[in-house]
């Protein structure tokens, strides 16, 4: 309290000039080493408050009081806390000097979650994709399953990350190639497309899931070929997936592959397959009710038999808010498809039992 009461006005002054051009003045006289962390950690509150140029120079004014310098020297403290407080202090202040030796730091930090303070400390440092790569690299090979996590750390990077996650894509270890396609699905970017039509052929089952959950939310790729393969495609996730895409991009084209898919071995695929159907309007619910029709005690009649229930019983309660003719003729030209429907599958019934 007593060092944050004398240095009060350098504090108001740091906030006043901000702005200018000039770089910002140290503070005035004999700073202490106690002191400059206790300024340090002022700073450091600034800095969260501030943007562009005005943190900038609050991040020259660290080296020019020598804050970097004092972090470097205890990297090699015989404390293994202070070596990642250090690490994370150089971290915030964004020293590219720094760089070098906190990846040796990382190097020997495996044991325990401090390989993730250290780490974005590395990203927030970085020189290039280089410095990324060789963190990313690290990290995924010390920890398991913790390619999310390393995407959000390499978007604290000043460094442009779109090459990087290009290059993940077409790199031959799948679990680099996991965070490509993580971090292709945050930070999108076009000319991609060549890497993804080769991943579904990896041989890292997770690859190709996540290749085509990419895939399936872009129309651009939902070609006749790419979800006729899809929807034979021995992963049942992958099916599910094309399933699912086909409803919600609306592709009334491919109503019949959905129609064929409700008599699939999986749950989820069945599932995905006639909620999609429901998704397709008239058009959809029509083959719905065809299934009623031409399927009897099977898993397809009685998972298009639930999506029809659920489907006319969810617009029912629309009709009950709203006075839309256009809804109430929709809900009306499905319930006349399911009672034919019902009504020929009853018939058929009779005349097997006669």
């Amino acid at each position: 309290m007593r060092c944050l009461e004398k240095y009060r006005d350098y504090f108001v002054y740091l906030q006043a000039h901000g702005e200018e051009e000039e770089r910002l003045q140290v503070p005035y006289g004999d700073v202490t080493q106690k002191e400059k962390q206790i300024i340090q950690k002022k700073l450091f509150e600034l800095m969260e408050c501030f943007t562009g140029i005005h943190r900038d120079k609050l991040i020259w004014l660290c080296e020019d009081m020598g804050l970097v310098e004092l972090d470097m020297q205890r990297l090699n403290g015989k404390w293994k806390w202070t070596r990642v407080d250090a690490a994370y202090n150089l971290g915030i202040m964004r020293s590219k000097l720094a760089v070098p030796a906190l990846m040796t730091l990382l190097q020997k930090n495996t044991n325990d979650t401090s390989v993730f303070i250290i780490a974005r400390s590395v990203a927030k440092c970085a020189r290039n994709t280089e410095d990324l790569r060789e963190m990313a690299t690290h990290v995924v090979r010390a920890k398991n399953n913790v390619h999310q996590l390393i995407v959000d750390i390499i978007s604290d990077s000043q460094v442009d990350t779109a090459p990087l996650f290009a290059q993940f894509l077409q790199d031959s270890d799948a679990e680099l190639v996991k965070i490509g396609l993580i971090g292709y699905a945050v930070h999108a970017q076009p000319g991609i497309e060549p890497a993804l039509y080769q991943l579904i052929q990896s041989p890292d089952k997770e690859v190709r899931i996540k290749a085509v959950k990419l895939m399936c939310r872009d129309i651009r790729y939902m070609n006749e070929q790419t979800l006729t393969d899809f929807m034979n495609h021995k992963d049942w996730e992958i099916r599910a997936m094309a399933a699912k895409a086909i409803g919600s991009l609306k592709l009334h084209a491919y109503i019949p592959s959905l129609k064929k898919a409700v008599g699939d071995a999986n749950w989820w695929v069945r599932h995905h397959s006639a909620r999609s159907l429901a998704q397709l309007e008239v058009e959809g619910f029509a083959a719905l009710c065809e299934i009623l029709q031409e399927e009897r005690n099977s898993h397809k009649s009685e998972m298009a038999h639930q999506v029809i229930q659920e489907e006319l019983e969810k617009e029912k309660l629309v009709l009950q808010s709203a006075t839309a003719t256009e809804k109430l003729v929709q809900y009306n030209e499905k319930l006349h498809l399911y009672r034919k429907s019902y009504r020929k599958t009853i018939s058929t019934v009779q005349a097997l039992e006669r």
